[in-house]
């Protein structure tokens, strides 16, 4: 008796997530780090950096457009792909986590970074997002710009 039971419970808790609204939305777990050496400026000490998160549809515009079109034209440049933006400031030797719940409809994430050194430094970035699913993204953000690391924590 004690077994059906817990069989019992086992599936009313499988349905509940399974009829739950949650269950289906596109979920991006993303931390941030800087190092202590974060954008450098013309004497070699680290500088806070400007980022904005962008969450896409299609990815051809982003990638094909300048940093500064998108910077301070996001809307215009992005349209119709653009679904979401996102600003924030990350200061050398700062972690940061976000629990992002994207649009149905985003395929991508979007990064761009505002280094002093634009020519010299990887400002932007691409993170394909499996729609539906729990996404995660470790990225690190250095004195040369942004680079993805395999993520850590839990699977």
């Amino acid at each position: 008796m004690h077994r059906l039971l817990l069989a019992l419970a086992a599936c009313l808790l499988s349905a509940c997530s399974l009829l739950s609204p949650y269950s289906h939305m596109t979920k991006i777990d993303l931390q941030i780090s800087a190092t202590d050496s974060l954008n450098p400026d013309l004497h070699g000490r680290p500088s806070p950096v400007v980022l904005q998160l962008i969450e896409l549809r299609h990815p051809v515009a982003f990638e094909q457009a300048d940093f500064f079109a998108l910077q301070q034209r996001p809307q215009q440049i992005l349209s119709p792909d653009l679904l979401a933006l996102q600003e924030l400031e990350l200061r050398p030797g700062e972690q940061r986590q976000f629990k992002i719940a994207a649009g149905p409809e985003a395929r991508h994430l979007g990064l761009i970074a505002a280094y002093r050194d634009l020519p010299n430094t990887r400002w932007r970035i691409r993170l394909d997002v499996q729609p539906g699913a729990r996404n995660q993204f470790t990225l690190a953000l250095d004195e040369h710009g942004i680079n993805q690391q395999q993520p850590t924590g839990e699977p």
